[in-house]
């Protein structure tokens, strides 16, 4: 079965295990963390998944190998519960001949296509190719391959194919505490859009990806890529000597352009998560910052 980048990062740590020491595996967890903050610093998902690693680590100085090995089994159950649950819900949103539109690549979505196949719901899609990564490729292929009537567009179309469409649906990379979105850069143009011709906007997104950070008033951090992801070498070397290039590989959409959050727990309006994630499994390890749990486990087991 395909994983999320959450359950694969835990995934990766479960397969340590099996073969290090403590001192081994607490090791590789700090590298863990280093890899994801530097690549991935919106990732809420692994972040608030480690956190609660990192947490069980500290309230459990004397832990055994055994016991995180099940610790991290159960938050990749219940990280693939919530994915295959919110998926479940919004599938539930849809109507038989509906049009859809969205854009890259998220396992949350596929399971929701896939919960409306199982269940006969006939629907067509228009996908944006999402630039700069393409990733929208990978979510017309993974359609079309399951039977889907499927129409790939290119980003800068989207206006013009709006009028076609019944409802958007996104996924998300993580959610504020005042429900705005970060997701795949073009997700806030498509929301605008969608918002001006009256289209709803589904965004399918398990409390895992909820950033307590947030509500402590700390800001969301927007991975940029290289030039690399819009031109070849030959390109680059004939432009001017101080052409800057800038691609930001995520953006954030504001609550108002968003109609509804679709989590395992329900639907819910943006501006009502922040509540809602207070009830949750996660919500213990919200106080805490990645950063000074991992901290706390180098002064604590290594004296760093």
């Amino acid at each position: 079965m395909e994983l999320t980048s959450t359950e694969y990062v835990l995934s990766t740590l479960k397969n340590f295990l099996k073969t290090s020491s403590e001192e081994e595996f607490l090791e590789h967890y700090l590298y863990t963390v280093d890899k994801v903050l530097s690549n991935r610093p919106s990732n809420y998902g692994c972040i608030n998944a480690l956190k609660a690693l990192g947490t069980y680590i500290l309230e459990n100085p004397g832990f055994s190998l055994e016991d995180v090995f099940k610790i991290v089994n159960e938050l990749i159950n219940v990280i693939d519960n919530a994915c295959t649950q919110s998926a479940i819900i919004a599938s539930n949103r849809i109507n038989n001949e509906d049009v859809l539109m969205t854009n890259s690549r998220s396992l949350c979505l596929q399971r929701m296509f896939r919960a409306l196949i199982d269940r006969g719901i006939n629907v067509k899609v228009y996908v944006l190719e999402s630039r700069p990564g393409m990733e929208g490729l990978e979510t017309a292929k993974w359609l079309d391959d399951n039977g889907l009537e499927t129409y790939l567009i290119i980003d800068s179309a989207t206006r013009f194919f709006i009028k076609n469409v019944d409802k958007v649906i996104i996924g998300a990379e993580a959610v504020a505490a005042n429900g705005a979105v970060i997701s795949k850069v073009g997700t806030s143009l498509l929301s605008l859009i969608a918002n001006e011709a009256r289209v709803r906007v589904l965004v399918v997104s398990p409390m895992y990806k909820f950033s307590y950070e947030t509500v402590f008033g700390e800001t969301f951090k927007i991975v940029e890529g290289d030039w690399k992801y819009l031109m070849s070498s030959e390109v680059r070397r004939n432009l001017p000597e101080n052409y800057s290039v800038y691609v930001p590989l995520f953006d954030i959409t504001p609550p108002e352009y968003i109609d509804a959050l679709v989590t395992e727990y329900g639907l819910f309006s943006p501006q009502a998560l922040a509540v809602i994630a207070k009830q949750t499994y996660w919500f213990k390890y919200g106080a805490s910052n990645l950063e000074e749990i991992v901290g706390k486990i180098k002064k604590n087991f290594f004296n760093r």
